[in-house]
């Protein structure tokens, strides 16, 4: 009985923070509705959940063993409270810190007590300050009350069985349930409105969850003028044509599909792929992913977040930091979105992500709900998920987009055990899935052309990442090297469209937002518009290492100015700057 009570008490105390969350912030999130601050709560209790099995398990972990030693056992509940304290502290101080940092406390914003900025709060904010320390009192005197009548007289075989039961309980707990991936601070992003996402959170959450990630440096190299200078690139404006405002949208993302991939012959492993760029496709002649790896290439591609640290931006703590989703802003022009991916929902947290970019229907294995499709391992093979994918369209409203995510060459490049013999072996495993994809992907487009919506679409076909490499001994860049095609039935439409430009994933986001005329009012100065072309330099990281491809000049200064800007970026929550700093 007492340690339940001791654990409802501290349920009671993050629902709380919440409350106070929200009326402290409240002229920030009267947006709400009813039923988004029911989901905002809801969904917020499985974060305090996660975080009461850690406290509370360990503590009563700590109770078990030390229970027959008294002065151990009363430095355990004295331990436990100052802990508990310091998050009540940090949770109530949060309600105000997070609109310095734009998000939920994390390592990250340790940098704060270096630039004076959290003793200044106590100051202006008395109110706040006056409650959090009554609060504190009033819960440390309940916590220190009800653990002074935890005791159970457990034996040492009792012990032994009860410790295993408890450590399993706080994993599932801690992990936030039984799914395939711990919980984390993607989650949290149910809306598009960022501080609506840190009402979700708590800040022992994002502070415990960062404290396991790598710790991302701060960079300063130049003065902010200087910074811009040195990103400032020149272009030269293109028109888009008029009859492109209101066209669909859909972005085929390959899996691992290689820019040097398509330069294979006798035999080809991306036929198709050659036949479209061959018979008026624009396909850019270098091309680049941001990062190395499929959870960095959604978020560059649908949010224009780059990969320059070595955590991907989904699964970090500046996840709840504010992007631009395209989701969000193709909704102002009533746009229906969906993102469809034939792998289990929850794989890589995909589902939860693209819900924070704004797209608003998620189609995975659980909608196809066809188990004989299933490949075993990853989901749904590529041909008829891409079948089904195309027929879906169908019933879109017009204008819409979408983004289709393929899988089946994803390692262990499973084909069907039907179609083995219809696809050729290559130098490595990967080339006969990648030639069952292309073939896959052929056929879609083949689908789609019988389609009323065909004529006006625009299909984007690019990839999550490179796939391994046919040469190991090739240059850095060639790791990051992926088609960029651009595709539609009447080829005219896209002869504005410069392909001797070099392209970026992250350049398809203002592409497309340029595409259908919306306006941008701010910007990610690391990416710019294919429709405006001129020279561009390119950053690509991976395993410490930085390097840029296209217009260098300088290239350690050019590079020092983006790592300042991604930086800042992220931890000053400013990965955009108004146009007219462009």
């Amino acid at each position: 009985m007492w340690i339940l009570a001791y654990f409802l008490l501290h349920f009671a105390i993050y629902f709380t923070f919440r409350v106070l969350f929200l009326i402290w912030n409240w002229p920030g999130l009267q947006f709400m509705t009813k039923s988004q601050l029911i989901t905002a709560f809801t969904a917020g209790a499985r974060f305090d959940l996660a975080v009461l099995a850690a406290t509370c398990g360990l503590f009563f972990l700590g109770l078990l063993w030390l229970q027959k030693v008294k002065f151990l056992r009363g430095l355990w509940i004295v331990l436990f409270t100052i802990l508990n304290s310091v998050l009540i502290l940090l949770n109530c101080v949060d309600s105000e810190l997070v609109n310095f940092t734009g998000r939920r406390f994390s390592k990250s914003a340790f940098f704060l007590f270096g630039e004076g900025g959290v003793s200044n709060l106590i100051t202006p904010y008395l109110g706040l300050a006056g409650f959090t320390f009554l609060f504190i009192g009033a819960a440390a005197f309940a916590a220190i009350l009800i653990s002074r009548r935890l005791y159970y007289p457990a034996s040492l075989l009792e012990k032994i069985v009860l410790t295993p039961i408890i450590l399993l309980v706080m994993v599932i707990g801690v992990r936030g349930g039984l799914q395939s991936k711990p919980i984390s601070f993607v989650e949290g992003r149910l809306f598009s409105e960022t501080i609506a996402n840190q009402l979700v959170l708590n800040s022992t959450f994002t502070l415990m969850k960062s404290l396991s990630k790598p710790k991302e440096q701060r960079s300063q190299y130049f003065s902010e003028a200087e910074m811009l200078k040195q990103l400032r690139t020149e272009y030269r404006q293109s028109v888009v044509p008029a009859d492109l405002k209101s066209v669909n949208i859909v972005v085929i993302i390959l899996e691992s599909f290689s820019y040097e991939y398509m330069q294979l012959k006798d035999p080809e492993f991306t036929p198709f792929l050659n036949s479209l760029s061959q018979t008026g496709a624009v396909q850019f002649s270098t091309s680049f992913a941001n990062g190395l790896r499929s959870i960095e290439g959604v978020g560059a591609i649908l949010a224009g977040v780059p990969a320059l640290m070595e955590e991907p931006f989904i699964n970090s703590e500046f996840a709840a930091n504010q992007f631009i989703g395209i989701g969000s802003v193709l909704k102002q022009k009533g746009y229906h979105t969906s993102f469809f991916h034939g792998a289990q929902n929850g794989s890589m947290h995909f589902d939860s992500f693209i819900k924070s970019t704004g797209i608003e229907n998620y189609f995975g294995k659980n909608e196809y709900a066809n188990a004989k499709d299933d490949d075993g391992i990853w989901g749904i093979y590529d041909g008829p998920f891409l079948n089904w994918t195309c027929e879906k369209l169908s019933t879109f409203p017009q204008p819409f987009m979408t983004s289709v995510f393929t899988l089946s060459s994803h390692q262990p490049y499973s084909v069907p055990s039907h179609e083995i013999d219809k696809h050729p072996d290559g130098a490595i495993p990967i080339l006969k899935s990648v030639h069952y994809t292309d073939q896959s992907l052929q056929n879609f487009m083949a689908c789609a052309a019988q389609k009323a919506w065909y004529k006006n679409t625009l299909f984007i076909i690019t990839a999550d990442h490179a796939g391994p490499q046919l040469n190991v001994g090739a240059d850095f860049q060639n790791r990051f090297r992926i088609p960029i095609l651009f595709f539609m039935s009447d080829k005219d439409r896209l002869q504005t469209l410069d392909s001797n430009q070099v392209a970026q994933q992250i350049d398809l986001l203002p592409t497309i937002l340029d595409t259908v005329g919306i306006e941008q009012k701010s910007k990610n100065l690391l990416a710019r518009s294919l429709w405006k072309p001129g020279p561009k330099a390119v950053a690509l990281y991976a395993d410490g290492i930085y390097d840029m491809s296209g217009d260098i000049r300088d290239k350690q200064l050019q590079l020092n100015a983006v790592k300042q800007y991604f930086s800042q970026g992220l931890f000053d929550n400013k990965l955009y700057y108004p146009v007219s700093d462009q």
